[in-house]
């Protein structure tokens, strides 16, 4: 941290903590990242005035924050920290900019603290959240003290960081944009990799090719842990590698994987595995994978999952339909970004066979596309492609229309023991707390 002198009343010069301030502090990548800094330097952060769980979280560690503001921007201010989601075009960018005040993106803000740690970085195209959660409740357990920064709040935590006063340090890895690429871990966890996020890989090539540009960084004297049936694509790994994987058919085993990967980390590190097994069996999970927001037995069953990729909805379906073999299941699936959707329209197609009604929602478009780049009515063409593969399909022209369509079917047959899923890493969620607003209770999966 950047020290300025300072003189006290005895004379000795003592050094003032930075003042940074974080545009678009309400991410969960950013809220954990302000958590991490607090102790070091004073921190101020802008976000919407959109409400968030990070916003109790932000309350608690006592950080002010307000909506976005260039009066805010001074040059007290030693450093900004920025999200991705906001470009120089935010004004408290380009004040910042004006006034000569060093910026940082968030990616390059988290690399420098983890850099500094013994880092474990977990990635893959799918399981990141979970697995990370469970590394870090496991090595809780075993007395390690990690800091931990997982992409989704952790049921048992409250939030999506955790503290430690030990060197390790878990974080979940983003390879879009090639961020993880800053990060330079000791362990890398490998959960699997799937052509994702094609609006920045132009093709599955490009998009392996970033994880092995990661393999290669790794030091010799560091280790991969990676599903085992990533042995032909770490072949050439510049150091160990350990393997895990389950026997069998791993269709709708997916939280089994994700804790086998966990398991196969802390016997690499010598820890107390029977320790380690009671976390997981008490592992409560992390928001909107497969939160349940009702009682497990129910007459209407009500998740939302945050799949927002062909084999993570056939994945979750698929434990939903282990879990709920005679029940009939609804899915209300939310398309993110119309990149993905055009990309994998075949894939998204196929990927509903264990639920028996299938009903789409326009795409929830990223803040980095332009809608006006992809063909018209995209999320209906996916829905008539859909309907080559499933008999109950419809599209719902808005979240208010499906919305209304859910009330009235649960209404059509009183006794019908049914489940309903939302799916999607859009706003989704609000249907499924706006079709249980009488509810208050709600109940986490394990």
């Amino acid at each position: 941290m950047q020290k300025l002198n300072r003189t006290s009343g005895s004379g000795i010069k003592k050094a003032r903590k930075p003042r940074i301030h974080m545009v678009g502090i309400k991410g969960v990548g950013m809220t954990a990242l302000a958590e991490i800094l607090a102790p070091h330097a004073h921190i101020t952060g802008s976000d919407t005035g959109e409400v968030f769980f990070t916003d109790a979280v932000l309350k608690k560690l006592r950080i002010p924050v307000s909506l976005f503001d260039a009066k805010h921007i001074t040059l007290g201010i030693d450093r900004i920290i920025y999200s991705s989601a906001y470009t120089k075009g935010n004004s408290e960018l380009q004040t910042a900019e004006r006034l000569g005040i060093p910026m940082i993106p968030y990616a390059e803000a988290l690399a420098e603290v983890f850099n500094q740690k013994h880092g474990i970085a977990i990635v893959g195209t799918h399981g990141k959240t979970t697995t990370t959660a469970m590394i870090g409740t496991m090595l809780e357990a075993c007395g390690v003290d990690p800091t931990v920064l997982v992409g989704a709040k952790v049921v048992s935590w409250g939030r999506n960081a955790r503290i430690g006063k030990s060197e390790w340090m878990v974080a979940e890895a983003d390879e879009y944009q090639n961020k993880f690429l800053l990060l330079k871990p000791k362990v890398l966890v490998v959960t699997n990799i799937e052509y994702d996020h094609p609006d920045f890989f132009k093709n599955p090539r490009a998009y392996g090719e970033a994880f092995r540009e990661l393999v290669r960084r790794m030091p010799k004297d560091g280790v991969i842990i990676a599903e085992r049936h990533l042995k032909e694509f770490l072949k050439q790994a510049p150091c160990q590698v350990i393997y895990y994987g389950l026997e069998g058919n791993i269709a709708g085993r997916y939280m089994e994987l994700n804790g086998e990967a966990a398991l196969a980390l802390v016997r690499y590190l010598k820890l107390n595995m029977k320790k380690a097994r009671v976390a997981l069996t008490g592992y409560r999970g992390t928001a909107r994978r497969l939160e349940l927001y009702t009682d497990p037995k129910d007459r209407v069953v009500v998740f939302d999952d945050y799949a927002h990729h062909p084999t993570e909805i056939r994945a979750s379906l698929s434990m939903i339909r282990r879990r709920y073999p005679k029940r009939h299941v609804i899915a209300v699936f939310q398309p993110h970004t119309f990149s993905r959707t055009q990309a994998l329209q075949k894939e998204f197609a196929k990927a509903f066979t264990d639920a028996d009604e299938v009903l789409f929602l326009p795409i929830y478009a990223s803040a980095r596309e332009s809608i006006a780049d992809f063909p018209p009515n995209l999320a209906e063409h996916l829905t008539r492609e859909t309907k080559k593969h499933h008999a109950h399909v419809a599209y719902m022209e808005s979240a208010t229309c499906a919305l209304h369509y859910l009330r009235t079917r649960l209404g059509l047959k009183p006794k019908e023991e049914l489940v309903v899923v939302m799916m999607g890493a859009g706003d989704v969620w609000q249907i499924a707390r706006d079709l249980l607003s009488k509810t208050k209770k709600r109940h986490k999966t394990r």
